[in-house]
Order: C-alpha cells, then sequence, then structure tokens
C-alpha cells in the first residue's frame, strides 16, 4: 500500500510547473472557501451576540403604549414568587451641555435609568471603571467623541450632572453614533442609576418598562398578567432575541456562497484540466500496466490516490491560510458598519466544513478522467491508432446547444442564470476562434510571425483553451452581477423609501402630540402637511413553526400617509376595514412562513389574538419586517391606543431649518427627527461601501482563473514540445518562442474578459427586466468593475503566459527532436 502512494506521488510531481499550477489552484480555491464560510459564520454569531446580549437573562417585559406608567402597575409581578430577578428602566431624552459648538439634534442623548447596574438582566462589557450604580455609564464611542474618561463630569442640559464611572463597549442598548454628522438623525445613549434619573426628573414613581426572570416557562403568569393589564394601557410580551428590523443582512450571507462556489468551480476547473491532460499523455502507460495484469479498478485508483494527494495537500495549507483571509476580510466588512463592534473569529467549525470540501471538490471535480483512465483500451493504445483531425462538427454542435440556451434570458426564471452562463460557456470556443482571426493584424504587428503562430496554435487544444477562457469569464460575469446590483441597489432603495416612507420627516415624541402642537407645526414655513404615525411596538408574534418573532404594526388608513406599495392598494384598504386582518412586509411574510389567507398569531395588549394576512406589500419601514392593520382596529381591538409619531410633508429646502426650529420649540418631549434623506442614507451606506469588497474579490477570482490560464498554457507547451524543437531548429529564437506563448495567453486571456464583460451584460440585463426584482434593479452597468475586470484579467494573463512560456524558451532541440 506504502508503494502505490510513493508511485503517485512520483507521478504527481513529475511535472514541477503543472503540480505547483494545480496544487496552488487547490490551494487559493480552499482558502477563499474557508474565507467565505468563516466570515459567514463570525457574521452570524456577531450579530446573534448583540441581540443575545440586547435580551441578556430576562424572559418577559412590562411596557406600555403611553411613554411611562406608574411603577405600582407592576405590583402583581414584584409580589409573584416565581420572578426570581426584575429590572426597572425609565427613559428621558436630553441634551449633553457641552463647551463645543454643537446644535441640539447632535447634542441629543437618551438618558436610561437601571435599578441596577449590575442586574444579570443587563449585560454591560466594562472596557474601564466599574458598574457601581452611583454614576453615568458611556460606551467607548460617546465616551471618544465627549473626550471624556472615568472619573470626568458629564452634564445635562436642564437635568444635571454625574461622574463617568465605567466606558463599556458597543451594546444595542447604547447603541450611538460614532461621529457628529450621525449624530444629527441619531441620539447618543448614556446609562445611569435609576435614583438619579428620578431625582433629575421629577419622575419618583414611574417607569418606561420592566424586565424579569422567572423560574420554569412562566406561562401561567403571562396569561395571567394579560388579563390584568387588559384596557389599562400597560401590556406584557416575552422577551425575544429577533432583531431582524434592524440588521438585514441576509443578502450578505448569499453573496458569500456565492464566492466561495466561484472559487470552487474555478479551482475545480483547473483539477479537471490537469488531471484530463496528464490521464490523456499517460494512456500508454495505462495500457502498459493493465496488459501485466493491472485491472480497469486499480488505474483508477491510481489516479484517485494522486488527486487525494493533491487535495490534501492543498487543504493543509489553504485552510490556515483561509482563516487569516477571513478575519481580514470580517475587518474590512464590519469597518463599513457605523457601529464600533468587536467579534471573536468562529474559525473552527467552517475550517471542518472547509478541510471536507477542501478534500472532495478535486476528487469530484476529477471523476471522469478517473473512470476514463480505467477504460484505457490496451489493444487501441499501443497499436497507437493514427487519429484524424478533430472535425468542426462537435464544435458546431456546441455553439448550436449554446445560443439555444441564451434564448432563455427571454424567460423570467431562476434557471436563467445557469441556462445563460452554461450557453456562454459553450459558445467560447467560438468566441476565441473570432476573436483571433480580429486581433491577428494586432498579433502581427506586436509579436511578428510569433503572433501568426499564436493564433494558429490555439486550434490544436481549442476545448481546452476555450474552456480556460470561460472559467475566467464566468468569474468576471457573476462578479459584475453582484457590482451592478450593489450600484443599482442604492438607488432602488432610495425609490422604495421614498414611495413608502409616508412623508420628509418623521418627529418622535416622548409624549402624545396634542392638536396645538400639530397647529403650531402646520404653520411653520416649509411644512406642507402633517399626518399622525401610530406605530405599536414591540409586538411579538409566532411563526407557522411556532417560533417566537418580534415587529412593529402600523396603523393605517386610506387617507393617511403611504407606508406601503401595492397594485392593489385600495382592495387591501377595504379588506383591513372590513375583517380582523393585516398586511405583512415582504420580509415579515418570508419569516412568517404562511399562505395569505391563512391567520398570524400576535400577543397584542389586549391578550393573543389571531389575524388573518390579507396580502404581502412592499414598504421601507423597517426594511420590510413589519404589519400594517387598519387604524381604528388597532386602537379598539388590538388595544394601541397612544400615537408618538407625526410624519411631515415638507419643502426640501428648507428641510434643515425645519429640523432645528422643531428641536427648540419641543425640546421637552421630542426624542428623534429622522428625515427620509437620513433614512436612506443609513441604509445604503453599507452597501455602498461594499463595492470595495467586490473590486477585492473580482481580482481575487481573476487571480485564480490567471492560475488556470497559465496551467493551461504549461500544458499546450509540454504537448509541443517536438513542435517547438522544429521550430527551434529552423531558426526560431527563444524570445520567438517566448512571445508566442504570451500571444496565446493574451488571446485566451482577452477572450476571458470579452466574454465575461458580455456574459455579465447579459445577466444584469435579465436581472433588471425580471418582475422578481419588481423594478428593484435597473440596467446600470457597474463601469469601476468593468475596467478593473479588463486591466487586471489582461495584466494577469499575460503574467501567466510569461511563466509559461519561460518552460518553452527552456526546452532543448536535440531532446525535443527525438521525442518525435
Amino acid at each position: 500500500m506504502l508503494n502505490i502512494w510513493r508511485i503517485s506521488w512520483r507521478n504527481i510531481t513529475h511535472n514541477k510547473k503543472r503540480f505547483f499550477f494545480t496544487l496552488f489552484a487547490i490551494i487559493l480555491g480552499t482558502s477563499f472557501i474557508t474565507a467565505m464560510l468563516v466570515a459567514d459564520r463570525t457574521t452570524r454569531d456577531v450579530f446573534n451576540y448583540y441581540t443575545d446580549m440586547y435580551v441578556a437573562n430576562a424572559d418577559y417585559w412590562v411596557l406600555s403604549d403611553k411613554h411611562t406608567y406608574p411603577e405600582k402597575m407592576i405590583e402583581p409581578v414584584q409580589d409573584d414568587p416565581d420572578v426570581t430577578n426584575m429590572l426597572l428602566v425609565l427613559q428621558k431624552q436630553a441634551f449633553f451641555e457641552l463647551e463645543d459648538d454643537h446644535s441640539l439634534s447632535q447634542r441629543s442623548v437618551r438618558i436610561i435609568g437601571v435599578s441596577d447596574q449590575n442586574s444579570p438582566l443587563l449585560v454591560l462589557p466594562v472596557i474601564e471603571g466599574s458598574l457601581d450604580n452611583e454614576g453615568v455609564i458611556l460606551p467607548k464611542t460617546v465616551a471618544s467623541l465627549l473626550g471624556k474618561k472615568v472619573g470626568d463630569t458629564v452634564r445635562f442640559e436642564g437635568l444635571g450632572e454625574a461622574k463617568v464611572s465605567a466606558i463599556v463597549e458597543y451594546t444595542q442598548l447604547l447603541a450611538s453614533p460614532s461621529d457628529w454628522d450621525s449624530a444629527e438623525s441619531t441620539s447618543f445613549r448614556v446609562l445611569v442609576p435609576l435614583d438619579m434619573l428620578r431625582e433629575w426628573t421629577g419622575k419618583h414613581d414611574e417607569i418606561s418598562y420592566m424586565r424579569f426572570q422567572v423560574n420554569g416557562d412562566g406561562k401561567d403568569l403571562f396569561h395571567s398578567l394579560q388579563q390584568q393589564f387588559r384596557g389599562s394601557g400597560v401590556f406584557i410580551q416575552p422577551v425575544v432575541a429577533d432583531d431582524l428590523q434592524n440588521n438585514d443582512i441576509s443578502g450578505l450571507y448569499t453573496f458569500f456562497y456565492i464566492v466561495a462556489g466561484l472559487s470552487m468551480l474555478v479551482s475545480g476547473f483547473i483539477v479537471f484540466n490537469t488531471i484530463y491532460t496528464s490521464v490523456i499523455e499517460r494512456k500508454k502507460e495505462f495500457a502498459i500496466m493493465k496488459s501485466f495484469g493491472y485491472t480497469q479498478r486499480s488505474v483508477s485508483k491510481l489516479v484517485l490516490i494522486e488527486i487525494v494527494l493533491l487535495s490534501l495537500i492543498g487543504t493543509v495549507i489553504g485552510v490556515p491560510l483561509g482563516i487569516w483571509l477571513g478575519d481580514l476580510f470580517m475587518q474590512e466588512l464590519l469597518s463599513m458598519l457605523q457601529f464600533d463592534i468587536v467579534y471573536t473569529l468562529n474559525w473552527r467549525l467552517p475550517a471542518i466544513m472547509a478541510v471536507t470540501v477542501g478534500v472532495l471538490f478535486p476528487v469530484l471535480f476529477s471523476l471522469f478522467p478517473i473512470y476514463h483512465a480505467g477504460r484505457t483500451s490496451i489493444l487501441l493504445t499501443l497499436k497507437m491508432a493514427s487519429q484524424s483531425k478533430g472535425s468542426s462538427r462537435p464544435l458546431l454542435i456546441r455553439a448550436v446547444v449554446g445560443l439555444v440556451l441564451l434564448c432563455f434570458v427571454f424567460i423570467d426564471h431562476s434557471v436563467t442564470y445557469a441556462a445563460v452562463l452554461a450557453g456562454v460557456i459553450l459558445l467560447f470556443p467560438l468566441l476565441l476562434a473570432g476573436l483571433s482571426r480580429i486581433i491577428k493584424p494586432v498579433l502581427n504587428f506586436l509579436f511578428h510571425y510569433a503572433g501568426s503562430l499564436a493564433a494558429k496554435s490555439l486550434f490544436q487544444q481549442i476545448n481546452r483553451n476555450a474552456n480556460t477562457a470561460a472559467i475566467l469569464g464566468i468569474g468576471i460575469s457573476v462578479i459584475l452581477l453582484l457590482g451592478a446590483v450593489v450600484e443599482s441597489a442604492p438607488e432602488g432603495y432610495e425609490q422604495e423609501i421614498r414611495n413608502t416612507y409616508g412623508g420628509d420627516m418623521r418627529l418622535t415624541s416622548e409624549a402624545p402630540w396634542s392638536a396645538e402642537d400639530i397647529t403650531k407645526l402646520r404653520s411653520y414655513d416649509g411644512v406642507l402637511g402633517v399626518e399622525p404615525l401610530m406605530e405599536a411596538t414591540p409586538i411579538t408574534w409566532e411563526t407557522v413553526d411556532g417560533v417566537s418573532r418580534q415587529f412593529s404594526v402600523f396603523a393605517v388608513s386610506e387617507d393617511g400617509p403611504a407606508l406601503f406599495a401595492d397594485q392593489h392598494e385600495e382592495k387591501l384598504y377595504n379588506r383591513l376595514k372590513q375583517q380582523n386582518a393585516v398586511l405583512l412586509g415582504e420580509r415579515a411574510f418570508d419569516e412568517w412562513g404562511g399562505e395569505i389567507g391563512q391567520s398570524i398569531r400576535m400577543n397584542t395588549p389586549n391578550g393573543e389574538q389571531s389575524y388573518e394576512v390579507v396580502g404581502v406589500v412592499k414598504t421601507s419601514q423597517y426594511s420590510g419586517y413589519v404589519a400594517f392593520m387598519d387604524e381604528e382596529r388597532l386602537k379598539e381591538e388590538f388595544g394601541w391606543t397612544k400615537g408618538f409619531d407625526l410624519l411631515l410633508t415638507v419643502d426640501n429646502e428648507a428641510a434643515s431649518s425645519i429640523r432645528d426650529r422643531v428641536w427648540s420649540d419641543f425640546r421637552d418631549h421630542l426624542s428623534k427627527v429622522q428625515t427620509v434623506e437620513d433614512e436612506i442614507e443609513s441604509t445604503t451606506s453599507t452597501i455602498s461601501g461594499m463595492n470595495e469588497l467586490i473590486l477585492m474579490l473580482l481580482f481575487m477570482i481573476i487571480g485564480l482563473a490567471s492560475i488556470g490560464t497559465a496551467n493551461t498554457l504549461l500544458m499546450n507547451t509540454l504537448e509541443r514540445v517536438f513542435e517547438i524543437g522544429t521550430m527551434r531548429a529552423l531558426g526560431f529564437t527563444k524570445q520567438q518562442v517566448r512571445n508566442m506563448i504570451i500571444a496565446e495567453g493574451l488571446l485566451v486571456g482577452l477572450s476571458g474578459v470579452i466574454g465575461g464583460i458580455a456574459a455579465g451584460l447579459i445577466l444584469i440585463y435579465v436581472t433588471s427586466q425580471s418582475e422578481l426584482m419588481d423594478g428593484f434593479m435597473s440596467f446600470k452597468l457597474p463601469y469601476s468593475n468593468m475596467i478593473m475586470a479588463v486591466i487586471s484579467g489582461v495584466v494577469l494573463s499575460l503574467c501567466a503566459a510569461w511563466m509559461a512560456s519561460q518552460s518553452a524558451s527552456k526546452i532543448d532541440i536535440q531532446s525535443s527532436l527525438k521525442e518525435g
């Protein structure tokens, strides 16, 4: 057994350059797969970690449809023996008192008073100081912006002052802007002892909410409290670890898997090319082995062991490299987010998965060559039967099938993408042949006669060369599609937000807006309209699988602000009026998992109720993770009676001055002012930052494909040793031989780039016209990515060709003629 492994090792290392290129391709492919798996798992962990940190160990919380409620309302909870831990919370909007010149909106801060900073229902990762229940706790970003350290004093306008007792890492509870520009639309958050905040505000018996922990599941207590609180404005909800309203990152995971799949495809093709060519070259060796008694199975086993050796070596090197690349990728990815998020790299399970994939994918891509090796015919091979020149008929059939598959562009279905890519691959021989004829004069000018020979030489292995160019083209086309989505998505999001935001500016208050407030706002210059907005939050509900989730329910009416878009809006409004029903945003509908006509169960302020889902709509509200209900039903049957938001329609030129005036006039109870422009910027900023990652991945994929180009050219060279030796004997110089190989590489690279861009444009067109996208993506060319593809594709292909040309120029004339 040991002997066969030695033989296999000798076979794969016989041609050292081919061995190096193939091994390098497996290493890169495995490392890219590992990096994406690590990034996927770590990203999930990051958001789960911060969501769980916010939830802590709480089981239930008691809230109100008012901003605060009397503490005596929760006496039934405080007196219950099954309640083990409680946390009382009071929130108050205020303003930092600063020496620097900052606007009111920039100095806005939400002060969160808690009954115990060390409560097990509160997770605060301390960086500096201690949770002593005596001072203010600042998140790291706020401390940095304010220039505060532990022991420094923080002053709050009109309230009081307190010393900084601790600085903590980012948590969702204290999520704050990281710069003053972001502070225009997002308030800072800090934590103080509850008694201190009560003393400042005079609300000695008021709380905003209470969290508590129970022995067991607490369902009996939960249902009992639901009945007790009914109609009081106070309600109880289970604490659910669900942050999908704030984190719409599902598309990011798809991105990871697309890149991992591309890496595996490109690397697998290189392995296939190498093993298949090796099998063809060693047919005589296999025939002799079979004539000495080797079976088909033993010959295939020998080739299999060679592939396993390659994959094992590539995996051992590639997986650690991929873990390091995954860490770099995470740093770049999280740097695009607005918050100072920390993470722990989750690499163990991804490494195990990557090892499995890294070992298996080279074997899977080599199954045909393995089978082909075992099927070697002794008689035909040893007779060395003359083989006729390849017919053009297979290429014609390939081209016809490719054109047929391209016709799928007229079919709006997900299978279209696979059909288009397959069609493009089949058409690459035609593209390569046509391109070689078109640029032949250019090759003659650049490389003289060596350029003409290069164009002819490509036809000796037209399928192999075309497949090499195709794999480069497919990588480019998919990355261009991702780039187009990234560039077009902000425009799609902007249009959707403007259509469904409901106005130009949203004002959130700590107290219900009075008729006098609304009249005053309508008197502002530049204010064209004021509409109340009622949002019931947080509301827990169940998926069809019985999993608890949490979102907001908005009140809507036919004459109210437009919060969703649907071609049957009037019909949907009527159905909401006539029956106990809701509309779901697209993301909520997908997460729910049911069908239109089925009922969704919610824990409302009036207890657990079921509502028929009568439609699914597009909305920008919380990225579609919401529900909509008729306004009157939300008040009467649902039990939500108060509204704390207003939507303003304003003159764009007056938006900035209106924001400043609103903060000045309603500073006593105003808690947030957000414009539609703020929402657009917040939604699209991270997506726009993805383009840098797209460019990096484009370069990586093209680099990996270029390894395949170098490998193919090297194999072409080794198969033409006699031809090259004859050319050298007839007077060709080493430089002319090098020029010929470089010209071949240029042709392969150019065809890959041109075919990739053409395929990318087709995919972008198909996506932009798809009804599934519903106009979300426009036909927009990612010019920066296209330029990057052309430059890197041609340059890296030339580099690959140069490496192969060095081997060709070193071929010895005498030994090569003897081989002939």
